[in-house]
């Protein structure tokens, strides 16, 4: 005979089971740290296929991997990047390396554990809460603890098929979406990269030494070679944007040039920490001329503050330098002053603009005005300054009335940025002086823009007659 009450009974449980797993869609939600990361957690069931582990990078896009075989996806939503946290970290770079994956690992894995605590008390208070909705008098409390026993069962057994099948090697079968479908290419163009520029060594060697003879032909025809054929290269960069491949190509300039000294006008990484900077100071200190920085606003007080440790480099803020007998007078963008990448506003922009007019006004003569960003500029294209820029990572010689301005593009061809759509263009600029007279200094005579585009191949040498 049929019983009701039976069936009710029967019933609950399952419906417990699927109303509990119902609800952790909305309620099972956890925000952690690891180091620098702000991470939010959430557990999803997922009935169509293997348990999957989804990374969500907003804005950028999200990455899913088939890391286990329980019917439920586990989901990484990053939240935040704490630069200041990143900004303490002054280990020296292999320490760095080598312990901070493990680090970070060991926090991820306590606060699962921590999560999946969470979860299990959140699924027993579902489960003896269920027993309300059976009720028409009063709850049987034996009957409610037994739900609530029954759901954090079910639960912990998903969580250790989830675990004992968990592979993280999955991920190297891990399917992209967005703007991150570009990270499997990463290593491959940067290694194109470094390949490429050893590729133009000989094809760049003959063009520098034919154009270098013709200078020379014009230059004994014309008698313009300067006091005594006293003579100065600057090799001028900038946006470099943690591009290793940069350095490469600086490297094969300096092998074909006679180059005195570079000055780079900032941006040399991204996010203004010093684990980028570590990657790049051993490149930055194997280079045989000097390396004048001047920062930029994807730098920071704690990267500038690391720069000028580095062997090889003199950071110049603001003020005037004298090196190789060349004056440079410069100011470091408004918001390497702070851990953020945000352009600075007009106010901020105008007041260093100001500056750097006072500093090259009271300077007694100089030689050439460096800054990151041309809005710095506004008040100096006169007097027939030379002036030294970046930011815009698109190279330009422009000679005003009374003025020179030069903007070296991106010589890190806009590191990530030039994935979005392939454009991998690293630009540098080479300017040629001649000393006309102690007193007057050094007078420019010529400048070469070096243009090499990766995809597809392309080489480009432009020289300007400034005379």
């Amino acid at each position: 005979m049929f019983n009701l009450n039976n069936l009710q009974r029967f019933l609950k449980y399952p419906l417990a089971i699927l109303g509990m797993l119902f609800l952790l869609q909305f309620l099972g939600f956890y925000t952690f740290q690891a180091g620098a990361l702000e991470l939010e957690t959430a557990v999803r069931v997922n009935l169509h296929e293997s348990g999957r582990t989804i990374v969500h990078l907003p804005p950028l896009g999200r990455i899913k991997a088939p890391t286990h075989n329980s019917p439920l996806d586990l989901h990484f939503t990053l939240k935040n990047i704490h630069l200041e946290k990143i900004a303490d970290m002054h280990d020296d770079k292999s320490a760095l390396l080598s312990r901070l994956p493990l680090a970070m690992t060991n926090e991820i894995k306590t606060n699962m554990l921590k999560y999946f605590a969470f979860l299990l008390i959140l699924s027993f208070c579902l489960g003896t809460g269920s027993a309300f909705l059976w009720c028409r008098h009063r709850v049987n409390k034996k009957e409610a603890l037994s739900l609530g026993i029954v759901n954090v069962s079910v639960l912990s057994l998903l969580f250790l098929l989830t675990a004992f099948t968990y592979d993280a090697e999955s991920f190297s079968r891990a399917e992209y979406e967005g703007m991150v479908e570009a990270t499997p290419l990463v290593l491959q163009v940067l290694e194109q990269g470094h390949k490429l520029v050893e590729d133009l060594g000989e094809q760049f060697g003959d063009v520098v030494k034919g154009v270098t003879f013709l200078q020379q032909e014009i230059e004994a025809s014309t008698g313009s070679s300067g006091e005594e054929g006293k003579t100065l290269s600057l090799l001028h960069v900038s946006d470099i944007h943690n591009n290793p491949a940069a350095f490469q190509l600086i490297r094969r300039v300096l092998d074909h040039y006679e180059v005195d000294l570079i000055v780079d006008t900032g941006d040399l990484v991204d996010f203004g920490t010093t684990l980028e900077l570590n990657l790049l100071v051993e490149a930055l200190e194997s280079l045989s001329v000097p390396y004048i920085f001047v920062p930029g606003n994807h730098e920071s007080p704690t990267v500038v503050g690391q720069l000028k440790s580095v062997r090889n480099v003199t950071v110049l803020e603001e003020g005037i330098l004298q090196k190789k007998g060349l004056r440079i007078a410069a100011i470091a963008d408004p918001s390497a002053s702070y851990h953020t990448s945000v352009v600075a506003d007009e106010e901020m922009l105008e007041a260093s603009a100001k500056k750097l007019m006072d500093i090259v006004d009271n300077g007694k003569g100089v030689d050439v005005v460096a800054a990151h960003n041309p809005a710095l500029f506004r008040f100096l294209r006169n007097n027939g300054n030379l002036l030294l820029g970046g930011h815009m990572h698109r190279s330009s010689v422009s000679m005003g009335d009374n003025y020179i301005e030069i903007n070296a593009g991106s010589s890190g061809a806009s590191g990530i940025r030039g994935l979005q759509n392939m454009q991998m263009e690293y630009n540098l600029v080479l300017v040629n002086f001649t000393l006309q007279g102690e007193n007057a200094g050094w007078l420019p005579q010529t400048v070469d823009l070096l243009t090499v585009n990766q995809f597809p191949l392309h080489f480009n040498f432009e020289r300007y007659f400034l005379e």
